[in-house]
């Protein structure tokens, strides 16, 4: 009876994806995840995380060129990743704001340019917004893509910068490990854990 007890207990606090909230926080909401299967705190972050960003409405019209559809999908999931991380009011508008500035790629294709410049992009917002509606998340995203691109430059053969991307990764993480935010904290070690931009 005791086992069986533990056994419930333990597969309650494992999720059957250990990445998901990783995932919904690097990559954004349509990675998958069930709250359900965290224990009860991580499980109300979740929920009121899934909720903002569900409750994110962007304004952001599609650019008038072929590719344009998948370039406002990214920055709309960028902005939306960034909503959902503060209950700011003016986390909208920063937000919008912020992709405006850097640009993002709509996508990588495994080289290290786009998460690096993400990554660089990250540090300096936080630099220059130290108590923003972004400053808890910032470290997070800019350790998951300092080593994004440290494996863009593995791909591209250039050891140096692969090991510059992974120190500036190791410093970011630890960063991130100490958040007060439970939310980061817990996405933080598990980045740590799996040491992979993917998983």
């Amino acid at each position: 009876m005791l086992l069986a007890a533990s056994a419930v207990l333990l597969s309650a606090q494992r999720p059957a994806n250990p990445d998901g909230v990783l995932d919904v926080l690097v990559w954004g909401t349509h990675m998958s995840i069930d709250p359900a299967a965290y224990s009860q705190p991580v499980r109300a972050a979740v929920e009121q995380h899934l909720r903002r960003a569900m409750a994110y409405v962007s304004k952001r019209p599609v650019p008038p060129y072929p590719e344009g559809e998948m370039v406002q999908n990214a920055q709309v999931t960028y902005e939306r990743r960034l909503v959902a991380v503060s209950d700011d009011p003016r986390a909208p508008a920063l937000a919008s704001a912020y992709v405006d500035s850097l640009r993002p790629c709509y996508e990588w294709e495994g080289f290290h340019d786009c998460p690096e410049r993400e990554a660089e992009f990250a540090d300096e917002y936080q630099a220059a917004h130290p108590g923003g509606p972004f400053s808890t998340y910032l470290p997070l995203l800019a350790a998951h893509r300092w080593l994004c691109a440290a494996e863009g430059y593995d791909y591209e053969k250039d050891p140096t910068e692969a090991a510059r991307s992974r120190r500036n990764y190791q410093q970011r993480v630890s960063t991130a490990q100490k958040s007060r935010v439970l939310l980061i904290r817990t996405a933080a070690e598990r980045l740590a854990a799996r040491g992979r931009c993917h998983a």
